[in-house]
């Protein structure tokens, strides 16, 4: 669990640039050259000389190892000092305009089965994303802060080369047969959602800040509404007509924090003896609780990973 993307900027006062390892990609009418420094993968560096101001914006993981599939602390302190050094530049106090936090989690379900039953945060929808007609993600995002959950394990195997997937193997236990799903939160305005001016690149290095960071990733995820609640019963004949309306019915009672037997009860009294008499109303109730006896609710989505997500340790 760490730092992932990040996004800082710095006025360069008596700093001189160095350009020997950055390759331009472009001049725009706004004052600003972009360049690019080149690793395992590709650093983005803005340079406004009207102003003395410099930016960049990188997936530091990315930038030094080529995944981001396990990180640390001190993978991050490395690819900020390389190119602190590549740059001539002292990237560790530019301030934060960006960052994402985030962790990967190794998960029992298939992820596309596992992203069906995350439906909502704070009664906002989580929109899905997809690949060649697969959901391989969701999110939401206000103006000041993204929360995404994506297929790991789907971004590995389609864009890491061969060589990288068998270093994870070796190094980090990674398993092609296995499924991973990646949580982060993409703090879009870091000042004005943990409301703090000026943060810092050392800032945010600082475990006690790190621990924030955790501990509001888990909240955040914490109050993603899931379904999956209602086991499904094991017998296909159970899974029919009358019992698919109740397993809805079950998982919204729980969420939601009502009863729905004490609801139907009441429906089926409230409907006149001239469309369903005594017997009739018996008979349908008898229907009802013997097709409620075959859903299990726990409580609990069998899709959520709270327990695993405060269990990851910060790297």
């Amino acid at each position: 669990m760490n730092f992932d993307f990040i996004d800082i900027a710095k006025r360069l006062d008596k700093d001189n640039v160095c350009h020997d390892f950055l390759e331009h990609e472009g001049s725009y009418s706004s004052g600003w050259e972009k360049f690019v420094l080149k690793s395992m993968n590709k650093m983005e560096v803005w340079i406004k000389e009207s102003t003395n101001e410099m930016k960049v914006k990188a997936n530091l993981h990315y930038f030094l190892k080529g995944h981001n599939f396990h990180s640390s602390k001190i993978d991050l302190i490395n690819g900020l000092q390389y190119s602190s050094e590549l740059l001539n530049v002292n990237l560790f106090n530019a301030e934060a305009k960006a960052f994402e936090f985030g962790t990967v989690i190794n998960i029992k379900h298939n992820p596309q089965e596992f992203l069906s039953n995350h439906i909502s945060i704070n009664k906002n929808p989580l929109q899905p994303f997809y690949k060649l007609k697969k959901l391989t993600g969701k999110g939401f995002e206000d103006s000041i802060k993204r929360i995404k959950l994506y297929d790991a394990g789907h971004r590995i195997k389609s864009t890491l080369p061969e060589a990288i997937r068998i270093d994870l193997s070796n190094s980090y236990g990674y398993d092609k047969a296995k499924h991973y799903i990646r949580i982060e939160s993409h703090y879009k305005q870091p000042e004005a959602y943990f409301k703090k001016r000026n943060i810092y690149v050392d800032d945010i290095l600082q475990d006690g800040f790190m621990k924030i960071c955790k501990e509001d990733l888990i909240t955040t995820y914490k109050s993603i509404m899931k379904t999956g609640i209602i086991q499904l019963p094991k017998k296909k004949a159970d899974i029919n007509s009358s019992t698919l309306p109740l397993i809805v019915l079950k998982e919204l009672g729980i969420l939601f924090d009502f009863n729905p037997e004490e609801l139907l009860k009441q429906k089926l009294k409230s409907i006149p003896e001239e469309i369903l008499n005594r017997n009739d109303k018996k008979a349908r109730s008898r229907n009802i609780k013997a097709n409620l006896k075959k859903l299990d609710g726990k409580g609990i989505s069998q899709y959520d990973i709270f327990e695993m997500l405060a269990a990851k340790e910060i790297t």
